[in-house]
């Protein structure tokens, strides 16, 4: 058996093609049948196997809805990190002309029984050895010139601090399974994995007697100058994907403290915004309190005018009765008493009546005004309370700093036309698209600065 070549190319990833959902026409369909299935499940339902929970789990932690992700995979899909939904090998050994899948006869050849072995045990142990990289389509396709496979997987890695704890990141992914960090253009974790699978390869080749001619990646129909050509050039595209996934995982790392950032922000503004309810519902507790001790102040004036006016009567009263009083003095004839003793006074009969009726009269008024001079009394250490009250909630705004938002406050109360709705609409709206433009422009320039140091 002549010496074999190993490919290992990365693939275009079209799921399409490589589940026969249409026929190219390389294809020969009377032998798609052969074809080995070893898993066949849909993207999305691998991205909720491999993201479900985390996705769920940063959600719940998020206390704004507006932070929240609803797809992952669509996520993924717009990254402006270029990165990729899923990832392709393909793993072929031999070519069309030293392994073809079936002879002149439609026989299938010695040469992909042995390629099919080596692929079908490889295909069995792919998820096994690299338990990072979620294998949700694998098939072998033997209805084409050369038996090869589709290798289509999803980079799984954990433990981020910030964001969700799980993640689609190659490096990363490759880093939990064991493959240090780049070093170098040529040393970086790809390459090594890429080593690592064509060595694994290479002696599963060996096992079934297949000599192997090169290990690297594929050189199809190439003459060796033109071989030597592609091999510079995969290098240099290699050593651009390393500069590249350093860069993203720098940026990567960026945009994690970045969020951090972000998210202190916020929760300072919410406990800003949380301070300032408070001292809104201060302010407006001050104001019923004050609101109520105006009111009380109010009424206990209004009784005191009114006790005022009452009293002043009373006075009127009073002058009345002193001037009645007099009159029945000069009505009074003195009479001297025959025996000796206290002198006594002669008045006639309707005379007596009507000093009597005065007397009671001035009786009932003199109790009355004590009684009111008492309410009077008590009415007036009621307002003096009240009045002390009144200044020391007064203290209490100017000593909290609430005077300015106390006025403001009491003047949101009034009700506002239809047209201030508008212009303060209007100009909150103003606020907050100046607000977005800064935070935009500041990201803008930090990318920028980013970009140019690296």
């Amino acid at each position: 058996m002549a010496a074999k070549t190993i490919s290992f190319p990365k693939g275009r990833g079209h799921l399409t093609h490589n589940n026969r959902d249409f026929i190219c026409n390389n294809v020969v369909p009377e032998r798609t049948l052969w074809n080995r299935i070893y898993i066949q499940e849909s993207l999305k339902d691998a991205y909720e196997k491999c993201f479900g929970q985390a996705l769920r789990d940063y959600n719940a932690a998020q206390k704004r809805k507006d932070r929240q992700k609803e797809d992952y995979l669509k996520e993924i899909e717009n990254s402006g990190n270029k990165e990729k939904t899923f990832y392709e090998n393909i793993v072929q050994i031999g070519k069309k002309t030293d392994t073809p899948v079936v002879d002149e006869n439609g026989v299938l050849t010695e040469d992909a029984k042995a390629a099919i072995e080596v692929l079908d045990q490889y295909a069995k142990t792919f998820q096994e050895r690299n338990p990072n990289l979620y294998l949700f389509n694998c098939v072998m396709h033997l209805d084409e010139a050369t038996p090869h496979l589709h290798i289509d997987y999803i980079p799984v890695a954990h433990g981020y601090k910030n964001g969700m704890k799980t993640r689609n990141s190659l490096t990363k992914a490759f880093q939990q399974m064991g493959f240090a960090k780049a070093v170098s253009r040529k040393q970086n974790e790809t390459v090594a994995w890429q080593e690592r699978e064509r060595a694994y390869l290479t002696n599963l080749c060996r096992e079934q007697g297949i000599e192997i001619e090169v290990l690297g990646i594929q050189r199809d129909n190439l003459s060796l100058p033109e071989y030597k050509a592609a091999m510079r050039e995969v290098e240099h595209l290699e050593q651009q994907a390393v500069v590249l996934d350093m860069r993203n995982e720098v940026l990567e790392q960026q945009n994690d403290n970045l969020a951090q950032k972000t998210s202190e922000l916020r929760a300072q503004v919410q406990e800003m915004e949380v301070q300032n309810n408070e001292l809104i519902l201060q302010a407006q507790k001050l104001t019923e309190q004050i609101e109520e001790a105006e009111v009380k102040e109010k009424a206990a004036k209004e009784v005191l005018a009114k006790h005022d006016l009452r009293v002043e009567m009373l006075k009127m009263i009073s002058k009345e009765i002193s001037a009645e009083t007099k009159n029945m003095k000069s009505v009074a004839v003195p009479a001297t008493n025959l025996f000796g003793g206290e002198e006594y006074v002669k008045v006639k009969k309707s005379d007596w009546n009507k000093i009597l009726d005065a007397f009671s009269r001035a009786v009932s008024r003199n109790h009355l005004l004590e009684k009111y001079e008492k309410k009077i009394s008590s009415l007036d250490k009621r307002v003096s309370t009240l009045t002390e009250q009144v200044e020391k909630l007064k203290r209490f705004v100017a000593s909290r700093g609430l005077g300015e938002a106390f006025v403001e406050y009491v003047k949101s109360l009034a009700p506002k036309t239809m047209k201030q709705r508008l212009e303060d609409a209007k100009s909150e709206a103003d606020v907050h698209n100046r607000q977005r433009e800064t935070l935009e422009r500041g990201q803008a320039e930090k990318c920028n600065r980013w970009q140019q140091e690296m």
